[in-house]
């Protein structure tokens, strides 16, 4: 099941991609002695953190949210990072099959929840009841990183993505364990190589 920023699903399990933040974005003015420095030109990202943060129900009858952000650094060769909606217009970024997951190419950060069984430790491939558990249904988009003049340059930054989970007691409950198995993909189709989180307590 896809969620956008926009829209939450029937079941109110994801929102995904509101608020992407960028912190400490370079290359864009590398000038005189400095070199610009030698990155490849397919993304490479490194698992920096996952922050939790419990709402109480707001009132009688109303779920229990967890908010997760994931933070993560990545690099660039050629800064081609993020989509807009205007390149959603234009092949292959509107298509609607291929790519990850055969989802189409409109999609560029790719989420995989893992949760641990209680009986043998182990982290398992998770997807939701159906109809909506489908692989690749948390996968979303986060927007251009690089500015509107799309300069190729090295680009490197923080990368936050922001999900809440609502604590139904049938699908998420209170004390599950979760990992996320996360990449991104470029502009060029190149997919970055895939990072595992910490686990993370419902």
């Amino acid at each position: 099941m896809l969620l956008t920023s926009h829209f939450l699903s029937i079941m109110n399990l994801f929102r995904t991609l509101r608020g992407v933040a960028l912190l400490g974005l370079a290359g864009a003015g590398l000038s005189g002695c400095l070199s610009a420095p030698s990155y490849s030109n397919t993304p490479e990202i490194e698992f920096t953190d996952v922050r939790v943060t419990r709402i109480p129900p707001p009132k009688p009858g109303d779920l229990t949210e967890v908010d997760l952000e994931f933070v993560l650094s990545f690099r660039d060769g050629d800064g081609d990072l993020g989509l807009d909606p205007e390149d959603l217009n234009n092949p292959p970024f509107n298509s609607t099959t291929g790519g990850h997951n055969g989802k189409g190419f409109g999609l560029n950060y790719f989420v995989q929840p893992y949760k641990k069984n209680p009986a043998t430790g182990k982290f398992e491939f998770f997807l939701n009841p159906p109809p909506f558990g489908k692989v690749g249904e948390y996968d979303d988009r986060y927007p251009r990183l690089n500015g509107a003049d799309g300069r190729a340059a090295p680009l490197k930054g923080e990368l936050r993505h922001m999900v809440p989970f609502f604590l139904d007691g049938t699908v998420f409950n209170t004390g599950d364990v979760f990992r996320f198995e996360i990449s991104i993909l470029d502009r060029g189709l190149h997919e970055s190589n895939k990072i595992t989180t910490s686990e993370v307590t419902l």
